[in-house]
């Protein structure tokens, strides 16, 4: 492990919401496996569901299968408490945690394998967490995998195909209308919206089982066909936070496509001190083809 990964900083933060969402950040630099090997022809797995949220199994140092949220909202993996302590994992020398918003750090471990199909990733840095509140259920995912983890391969999310693929490529260009880039200070991957004629950019989370968030602010800036009802309310590291639905009067537009949505949720709920960022989830991504290139901060939606 070279010296730059090994004194890296990590500051991390689990958000609690109704539908037990996870979002992981991490800072000032995003944790990248130490060898990544994937066969020519790319890997191609089933993309599994829970609640919305794109599942794989996956090997760790040789044993499992193990089932884990392939997430774009997670900036580092994350491994449950108890599948930590089942694998024995060893602490990541020289590496610092704090958790964003208070609270016990995490422990950093170091994962010498992990095993996607034929996909085969080196010394992955990971948190660990108990995530029994996050991830509940019969065969529970053990933990979450960051997709932050596959620079200078190609990504795609096929979810009317229901299948996950990594192949080596890039995505050469923006054209903003079905490809958008992200700037460098965007540690998620980013797409601009227009809703109602007001732009505004949104992290696009494949570990959210909603469709599109906005920040709270927007309920006094966009024009509402509804009055907004109080839905829930969210507890995070960052404190406890509304969380309100409302329709929107007018056109939801992501570059070229037209989104097509009965409500939208608003909350400023975050994992930590940093503004509220709004993100579409499921029920926006579940009709396309998403390809994420993080190398060069690019995404392709495709329908």
């Amino acid at each position: 492990m070279s010296t730059k990964r090994a004194t890296a900083i990590l500051a991390v933060a689990i958000a609690l919401s109704p539908a037990l969402e996870a979002q992981v950040h991490v800072g000032p630099q995003v944790p990248v496996p130490a060898s990544i090997k994937i066969p020519r022809d790319g890997v191609t797995v089933p993309m599994q569901d829970m609640g919305g949220r794109p599942v794989v199994e996956l090997k760790i140092n040789g044993k499992g299968p193990y089932r884990f949220v392939l997430d774009t909202g997670a900036v580092t993996t994350v491994v449950s408490d108890e599948l930590s302590r089942e694998l024995s994992l060893s602490a990541a020398a020289g590496m610092q945690a704090a958790a964003a918003g208070g609270g016990t750090p995490p422990t950093i471990v170091v994962i010498h394998e992990i095993r996607i199909g034929d996909a085969v990733l080196e010394d992955v840095i990971a948190a660990v967490m108990p995530l029994g509140g996050l991830l509940r259920g019969e065969n529970a995912p053990r933990g979450v995998l960051s997709a932050a983890n596959f620079p200078g391969y190609l990504l795609t999310y096929d979810y009317p195909g229901k299948r996950i693929s990594v192949k080596k490529g890039a995505i050469e260009s923006a054209d903003s209308r079905s490809t958008f880039q992200y700037r460098a200070d965007q540690v998620l991957p980013t797409v601009p919206l227009r809703i109602a004629g007001h732009d505004t950019e949104v992290h696009l989370d494949t570990g959210s089982g909603f469709g599109l968030t906005l920040p709270m602010k927007f309920l006094a800036e966009l024009p509402l066909a509804s009055e907004p009802k109080e839905a829930a309310r969210v507890r995070t590291g960052g404190g406890e936070f509304p969380v309100s639905i409302a329709r929107v009067d007018g056109t939801i537009e992501l570059g070229k496509y037209k989104l097509d949505m009965d409500e939208v949720r608003f909350s400023d709920a975050r994992p930590g001190p940093a503004p509220a960022t709004g993100n579409i989830g499921y029920e926006v991504l579940r009709h396309f083809v998403i390809t994420i290139d993080s190398k060069n901060r690019c995404i392709r939606l495709e329908q």
